[in-house]
């Protein structure tokens, strides 16, 4: 048998541990030539994730090793399904994996490989639950209390799964800690997200609508711990939780200034949340707003997280992608963050900031969007169709934008790759319906379209859709005009 050393040493990690090496061994058989992905993201936050690529063969043995500081978890992509592994510092596993049908002959040997099988199938089982898209489609039509009680069930039926698994005392205790992490913060993740994710949709409400003091008494706040940060659903807690609470004391008033938000989030966070959640929670909201909010803020929130070393491998992320507000002078932005629908910007798949008036001579027709929408989705085949229905001619004359207003940048990420999206300009705008898009666009729902002319200048607001077969001779009219 042929076998191949690849090593991804990742030496850097959030929490300051120095990292031990972890590895991770495949078998693989009948997989033909497809290609293999591994996954590993130490500070969680979607940047500088270590991957490692590799055209699957049968018959080839590859060997990965990861610095584990502590704990982690690395996906592995394969035929379109990710499952995760469970690694802690100093592990081995081998996965074999048959490529005729591996989601279901997937085995695995070594240390923790009793846990992992367990943890594929708590994914599988669970999945829909665990699902952000899925879960807020859900959540459109039901109130509040019937809300909770899904929640509550789905939260029982993972416990109960979980808690009759054979030989669950012989599973690592901090294994069993991160399922337990899963399951608690998940059902709070999702409560807490109700009232967010309401009041982004309806614009129209100027105040966030308060939980009945009943469904949040038993949230536990001495159970908000560093260790499970390993979670994502207690780290997308920690975002719903801050956002929620902060609202609560600031009488439930939506913000329409993000520099007050930030400063306002961030002194809740210092107050609530233990150092790395602290921590960690600063790192993701100047990541996904420092280009929304005042240089002075976000170098007082980026103060903050850097003035602990724990905290030196987030900074370095940050610095790298909000270096130029770092160093503005409020005087500098504010008249960009003022500025109309010309001088909006949006972060690319790349992670730079692209400015629609960058895009000035060229005829825009934008596609708002976001992964839980059914009907965007269902508009995406005829959005290529319209692509390539242009003449050869115009195309250098045409930007077909996708304008996500998903919640997290990883959702709009999987969104783009899900459903083939690469052909046209893809564009994150963080933040659902308190994104910059939707206050700059007025968006009320979405899909919506809009057309910009070659003088930058907003001629349609509501644009007809790509599968309004008169979509296309609008376009190719604009750019026939001179």
């Amino acid at each position: 048998m042929k076998k191949i050393l690849i090593v991804l040493i990742l030496l850097c990690c959030s929490i300051g541990i120095w990292a031990q090496q972890s590895v991770v061994s495949l078998d693989l058989i009948n997989t033909g030539k497809d290609t293999l992905t591994l996954t590993y993201d130490p500070l969680f936050l979607g940047a500088k994730a270590q991957k490692g690529f590799f055209v699957a063969a049968s018959g080839i043995s590859d060997a990965f090793q990861f610095g584990i500081a502590e704990e982690g978890i690395v996906d592995v992509s394969f035929r379109g399904k990710t499952f995760h592994i469970y690694l802690e510092r100093g592990n081995q596993i081998k996965i074999k994996i048959d490529g005729k049908n591996w989601t279901k002959a997937l085995q695995m040997e070594g240390s923790l490989s009793a846990e992992n099988m367990f943890l594929q199938q708590f994914n599988e089982k669970f999945a829909d639950s665990f699902n952000t898209a899925k879960v807020f489609e859900q959540m459109k039509d039901i109130p509040i209390d019937s809300w909770e009680m899904a929640l509550f069930d789905a939260k029982k039926a993972q416990s109960d799964f979980y808690k009759k698994t054979p030989n669950l005392e012989r599973f690592s205790p901090k294994f069993k800690q991160y399922i337990e992490n899963q399951i608690r913060w998940n059902y709070w993740n999702y409560l807490l997200a109700y009232p967010i994710v309401k009041g982004n949709t309806n614009t129209a409400l100027t105040k966030v609508m308060a939980l009945p003091n009943t469904l949040i008494t038993d949230l536990d706040t001495k159970k908000l711990q560093d260790e499970a940060l390993l979670s994502d659903s207690y780290r997308s807690f920690l975002s719903y939780y801050v956002t929620y609470f902060n609202s609560k004391a600031h009488d439930y008033e939506k913000y329409k200034d993000q520099s007050k938000s930030m400063t306002d989030k961030h002194n809740f966070a210092r107050e609530h949340l233990p150092l790395l959640s602290y921590q960690y929670y600063l790192a993701y909201l100047l990541y996904n707003n420092c280009d929304k909010v005042l240089p002075s803020v976000a170098r007082n929130t980026f103060a903050a997280l850097s003035v602990s070393s724990t905290a030196d491998a987030w900074s370095k992320i940050i610095k790298e992608k909000c270096g130029a507000v770092l160093g503005s002078k409020d005087v500098e932005i504010s008249k960009v963050l003022e500025a109309k629908d010309g001088s909006f910007r949006a972060v690319n798949l790349k992670g730079d900031s692209i400015s629609l008036s960058s895009l000035k001579g060229k005829i825009l027709y934008i596609d708002f969007w976001a992964t839980w929408c059914k009907p965007c989705i269902e508009e995406f085949p005829y959005s290529k169709k319209l692509m390539q229905a242009i003449p050869n001619k115009f195309k250098k004359d045409i930007e077909f934008l996708y304008i996500s207003v998903d919640e997290t940048e990883g959702l709009w990420k999987r969104g783009v790759e899900k459903h083939g999206l690469q052909d046209g300009l893809n564009l994150f705008s963080q933040g659902g319906w308190f994104s910059d898009a939707a206050k700059r666009f007025k968006l009320q729902a979405i899909p919506r379209y809009l057309i910009i002319n070659k003088k930058g200048e907003i001629l349609y607001e509501n644009a007809k859709r790509p599968s309004d077969p008169r979509t296309l001779g609008e376009l190719i009219q604009l750019l026939e005009e001179k």
